[in-house]
């Protein structure tokens, strides 16, 4: 009985975080960064990747990663701010 409530407590709290403004956009962005990001990559390493030395193609993947991340760091992080401590309350009060 006990796992049943954690079960539905648990769902009821993705529910709740996935109705909460900016999040829909914020999962297509990141879909959209990723399958970006792998778009880049494959036209890199088919298309340009034979110009540059070993080190500098580390390094274009490097950026490639950073700039990903940066992207999706500045869009999650100010839901994260706004929200992320209310699901932790909840998590800890149970």
């Amino acid at each position: 009985m006990a796992k049943k409530k954690r079960k539905t407590k648990k769902k009821k709290e993705e529910e709740w975080a996935m109705k909460t403004p900016g999040f829909a956009w914020r999962v297509s962005l990141s879909i959209i960064v990723f399958f970006g990001w792998l778009v880049f990559l494959i036209i890199w390493l088919f298309f340009y990747a034979g110009n540059f030395n070993i080190y500098q193609n580390i390094a274009i993947f490097v950026v490639s990663v950073m700039t990903g991340l940066a992207i999706l760091g500045a869009a999650w992080a100010s839901w994260g701010i706004k929200y992320g401590c209310r699901t932790g309350k909840k998590q800890r009060k149970s």
